[in-house]
């Protein structure tokens, strides 16, 4: 395997679903993200100045009770 490739296979974190995808991770809500949600929130927040943050929180608002955390016992 060359440079070249494996730095193919790593993840960029500069990358807007990326970004998006450890609000969610920090915020409980890992599970809720799908593609599909992620392009029409997307098209959505394309005038944000924020665009990470806006896009993550339609997630929020969208699926509020499907918290991570609910499956911990506290």
């Amino acid at each position: 395997m060359t440079t070249k490739t494996q730095r193919k296979s790593k993840t960029n974190p500069f990358l807007l679903s990326q970004q998006v995808k450890s609000i969610l991770q920090n915020s409980g809500l890992s599970k809720v993200f799908n593609y599909q949600d992620y392009t029409h929130f997307k098209n959505s927040a394309k005038n944000a100045f924020n665009k990470p943050l806006a896009i993550a929180q339609m997630f929020i608002d969208d699926n509020n009770e499907q918290s991570d955390f609910n499956e911990y016992i506290f």
